[in-house]
């Protein structure tokens, strides 16, 4: 085999040069602490733990797994999701790779094994919940004892949670995160500090942890209308703070986040930032007064979106279809038009107009929505969720 031939083999079962090495080692290693476990962190917990697809595993425990005694305030515990309770999920083919004795045997999952042939088809990210993708034969034959872990970039080891109580550190658990009821244990275990608690509990966490917070660290506030100002106020002099705002799609790896840096957060720790938070979906910088706007127009506009697809599902209903069809279809329908803004880069209205034909069935429809002021109201809607985050900054 030629030397140039030989180099393109090697190139071609490695791909990432020794420096996208050596990041990847980096980020395997980075500690990341959640102060707060409700519905928004978890989300982005799951997207980070789901950076490099690839890397998605299953580990098989005994029947009976052992609980595993907690090491100082630590404790961690292995969960199953209700579908893997009752089966309906699986693993694919166990790894070829050795592994130690005693240690569990890694396992392929089965959304990796089911859905690679559909995403080559379609492109759609991986779904990062459990069950997704398992036909009924092989969630048949599957056994009741797997148990889940993406296994990306970064480790579910490195990622830490606190949280008042249990009741909202069940989806780290899962994960298989660290947790405690500890705001300093995050601060003395993590580099990166998600602040994801309420935002009228922010100040008083913020207090609690300032003596801990050194220069090594950097902090992202989630916190709804609590600035980059007050933020640096009540934290040391120096310290590197940034505020993201995330949506709830962050956990299939579709979301959208606006970041802001504070006046000491440099462009590596925003390029860090970037880097964990690009699988959660499009993530974009801009200044601070862009927050407000992007929780009135992608936070809330969530909700925006499902009403109108529980609008278009109905309206479907209401002409004969079934209503699971009818809500699968609108559903695809809102992704496949987002898809097309994003991919072709044209404005929607230009897109719209290419829908439409002379006399045809979507101007006579676009007509009724414009009686009804569609425009107009999604408008206002966007304009009322931007003041209301403006208000609760100023609280």
């Amino acid at each position: 085999m030629s030397s140039a031939l030989k180099e393109e083999v090697k190139k071609r079962d490695n791909p990432a040069g020794p420096w996208q090495i050596a990041e990847m080692e980096k980020l395997r290693e980075l500690r990341v602490g959640f102060i707060g476990a409700g519905r928004m962190a978890s989300a982005v917990a799951q997207a980070i733990l789901l950076a490099g697809k690839a890397g998605v595993s299953l580990l098989r425990h005994p029947e009976t797994p052992s609980q595993e005694g907690q090491q100082g305030r630590w404790h961690r515990k292995w969960l199953r999701t209700p579908s893997e309770r009752t089966g309906t999920f699986c693993p694919g083919p166990a790894s070829s790779i050795n592994h130690p004795p005693g240690r569990p045997r890694q396992f392929q999952s089965q959304n990796q094994v089911g859905n690679q042939s559909k995403m080559a088809e379609d492109n759609l990210p991986l779904p990062g919940s459990p069950g997704v993708g398992s036909s009924p034969h092989t969630q048949a034959s599957c056994s009741k004892t797997e148990s889940w872990r993406p296994d990306g970039e970064v480790q579910a080891v490195n990622i830490f949670a606190s949280a008042p109580s249990n009741r909202n550190l069940d989806k780290f658990q899962t994960f298989e995160c660290k947790t405690t009821h500890s705001n300093l244990e995050i601060l003395e275990n993590c580099t990166i500090v998600f602040l994801a608690t309420k935002p009228h509990v922010l100040p008083a966490v913020l207090r609690e942890i300032a003596s801990a917070v050194t220069k090594k660290h950097v902090v992202v506030s989630m916190a709804a209308g609590v600035t980059l100002q007050a933020l640096e106020e009540l934290l040391p002099t120096g310290t590197k703070v940034l505020r993201i705002m995330p949506n709830l799609p962050c956990v299939v790896q579709s979301g959208a986040i606006v970041l802001a840096r504070g006046t000491c957060a440099e462009e590596e720790d925003v390029a860090l930032l970037k880097r964990l938070l690009s699988h959660s979906g499009l993530c974009e910088e801009g200044p601070e007064s862009y927050i407000d706007i992007h929780t009135g127009l992608s936070g809330s506009g969530v909700a925006y979106a499902y009403m109108f697809a529980e609008a278009l599902a109905e309206g479907a209903v209401k002409m004969g279809m079934p209503g699971p069809m009818a809500q699968k279809i609108a559903a695809q329908t809102l992704l496949g038009a987002g898809r097309m803004i994003l991919e072709t880069g044209e404005h929607p209205a230009v897109l719209r107009s290419a829908v439409c034909t002379p006399g045809g069935t979507t101007i006579h429809a676009l007509h009724e929505l414009e009686k009804g002021s569609l425009r107009s109201t999604v408008m206002n809607a966007v304009e009322a969720a931007t003041c209301r985050a403006q208000t609760l900054g100023k609280r």
